[in-house]
């Protein structure tokens, strides 16, 4: 059985994708990801987030809380991986959401002054060897390091 939140979901790892897969230049690492049982991808809303980028920060940060709030996820997240700096505010909102959720940059360019608990530049990366680590340490099903074996 795997470890459940008090909400009933699994813990997941939510990645934030910055553009449809089909067209994200790191679309082979983030497949890889997603082959996890617990992992799935939130496409980009309709308004790109670098529109959502010349907003003023409150209200950026305004959206990004109904953004997380209308979200439905089979599960809880436990790690948020965003991608572009664009996608801070929903990051922020949805780890606001979900008090034991941490936020990941798994782009190449970190935003600077954001609380994270993993910074790794999936393009550049041998390995997602630190990933599935970090993963399985909160509980996330990667399939990888040994979380399989309790199904």
């Amino acid at each position: 059985m795997t470890a459940r939140d008090a909400s009933g979901g699994p813990p997941l790892l939510v990645l934030l994708l910055p553009t449809k897969l089909e067209r994200f230049a790191l679309r082979a690492p983030a497949e890889e990801l997603l082959r996890a049982p617990g992992a799935l991808a939130v496409e980009p809303p309709v308004v790109p987030y670098g529109a959502l980028g010349w907003l003023p920060p409150s209200l950026a940060y305004h959206v990004a809380r109904r953004q997380a709030k209308r979200m439905k996820l089979p599960g809880t997240p436990r790690a948020i991986a965003l991608f572009d700096v664009h996608q801070v505010p929903l990051a922020v909102a949805i780890s606001q959401r979900h008090a034991r959720a941490e936020v990941w940059q798994l782009g190449p360019e970190p935003a600077e002054g954001l609380d994270s608990a993993l910074v790794l530049d999936l393009g550049a990366a041998a390995d997602l060897r630190a990933v599935w680590e970090r993963a399985e340490a909160l509980g996330i099903e990667s399939g990888r390091l040994g979380s399989e074996r309790g199904l």
